[in-house]
Order: structure tokens, then sequence, then C-alpha cells
């Protein structure tokens, strides 16, 4: 445990889910945070889980984490898939979207994909719950983009085609890795930065670390971002993104980044931790 912050003056505490809380999509293990939570509930302090999670919705989440000891209600996650579908309803209401995603943000209106995980897209999805109708190919008002471990070549070529037809593209995030069950892999960030190379559009992105959402979290409980401490596992999405929107950013070793990872990166967190539930011991010492 290191770092120089004050913890006793944080008044909002986010914290990030891969990583932190959990590890893996298909059957997610748990890392750490059945103490945190309910310490700070015990002593009044808010909290808000801050994802750019996009393989599945809040709802989702709550239940795979309350199922792992972790007890959330789902007003209590932030989450990048919401906002970006969102902005996409209120730009395009009713309007055709393609998704490069997986079944927590797709569903609906398409005809089923090919490969693994297509069998899933008739389940209620972000899109479809937001009121876009989703197409396979051109033409389509917006192009979204989220995690996908399923990216093939069809499916980023029609992604291709919709915006050279003059599609909006808008992502959850451009998160280089993350951390499955076999370790490190690729994450949201390759399949959005092929896309802008092979048609010149750049993208809209509205998870970490854009200030704007980190704002938007502390906004919501009424805090500014001065009050707040933000923990993840990502250097440059966690702690220099939740730093570059005013907020303390904290480091938990038990995600992707070890301390020689964290060393490489040039980041300075203003509060390293083993484990997120390492800040309850540090909590009641001040």
């Amino acid at each position: 445990m290191t770092g120089s912050l004050d913890v006793g003056a944080i008044e909002l505490f986010l914290f990030d889910i891969d990583g932190v809380f959990l590890e893996g999509k298909r059957e997610p293990r748990l890392l750490s945070g059945t103490k945190i939570l309910p310490w700070l509930r015990a002593h009044d302090l808010p909290f808000r889980l801050v994802t750019n999670t996009s393989t599945h919705p809040r709802g989702f989440l709550v239940e795979t984490l309350r199922s792992h000891g972790v007890d959330v209600r789902e007003d209590e996650i932030h989450a990048a898939l919401e906002v970006t579908v969102g902005v996409a309803a209120r730009r395009f209401p009713g309007g055709r979207c393609h998704v490069v995603g997986e079944p927590g943000m797709s569903g609906g209106g398409a005809a089923p994909r090919r490969g693994p995980g297509g069998g899933a897209r008739g389940r209620a999805a972000a899109a479809a719950a937001a009121g876009l109708v989703e197409v396979d190919d051109a033409p389509a008002d917006v192009v979204l983009v989220g995690l996908t471990r399923y990216a093939n070549y069809e499916l980023l070529s029609a992604a291709a085609r919709c915006l050279k037809g003059g599609a909006q593209l808008l992502a959850c995030h451009r998160n280089r890795m993350w951390i499955d069950e076999r370790g490190p892999s690729l994450s949201c960030g390759p399949w959005l930065a092929a896309l802008e190379y092979a048609t010149g559009v750049r993208a809209e992105w509205f998870g970490k670390p854009s200030a704007a959402f980190y704002g938007e979290a502390c906004r919501s409980l009424g805090l500014p971002p001065s009050a707040a401490l933000m923990i993840g596992d990502d250097p440059e999405a966690d702690v220099a993104g939740a730093q570059g929107a005013g907020i303390a950013g904290g480091l938990v070793l038990s995600g992707k980044t070890n301390r020689a990872d964290l060393a490489a990166s040039g980041v300075t967190p203003d509060l390293v931790l083993e484990c997120v539930d390492d800040l309850v011991d540090l909590l009641e010492r001040t």
C-alpha cells in the first residue's frame, strides 16, 4: 500500500469493476470487494462503480457481482455502455445502428450473425432497449463499437460500409487490452482503430478516460471531482484519466497492471493498493 493521499478527506469513491472486483467474462471470479462497499455504506460515504464494460448491461453486472458477494444496486453503476447507446438514441431516435459488440450491446432487429455468440442476439440489449433498430449492413445512421470477442472480416467490413455511407462512429471506450481467463486480450480500441484507419472517420467515445464521463459520475451525486477518488487497474484509463478530470487516481495490483507495468507507464497514482478491500484498513486508520 503506497501513496500519500489523505483518504480520510475523500467524500466520493469511484471504482472500476474488471480487475478490481472481478476478472473474466465467461466465468468471472472474485478478486476482492466484499468488504469495501458495506464499509462505505455503514459510514454514509457515497460510491459508484464506474465501468467501461460494454459486453453486458447494468442489470447483468448487478446479478454477477451479487453472486460473488458484492452487494450493489443498478443505480450505483455508471456504465459507458448505457452512456454511449443513450447518446446514439438521442441523436437518432429510432435510428439504424450497426453494432460491433457483444449481446449486451446488440440484439433485437437484425438477423443472427454467424459465429460464436450469434445465438444470443435475440435477448433484450442496450441498443434495442433504447429504441434503435439494428442493421447488419449499410445504410446506417450510427456504428456502435464495444469490446467483442467475435469480430471478424464480415462484421468490420459491414461497419466500414456504414461509415463510408455517412454513419457516425460512437464507441464505449478505446482501451487497448483487458484481462480474461487466458490473460491479456484485445479490448475495444483495436477494432476502433481499424475502422478509423480504414474509413478516415474519427470516433467519439464516452467511457474512461473521458473527463466528461468521470465528471457526470460526480455530478450525479452532487459532489465536485476534487472530492472523489477513482480506483482501477488501468494506469491510463483509470488513474491518469481520473487525474485529468481533477479526481485523485488510485491503482490496484489485482488486475492487469503489476508494479513493473506501472513503472513503465509513466503514470504516478495518488494511491496504490494490492486489492480494493485493503482500502478498508486504510480508511479505518484515518
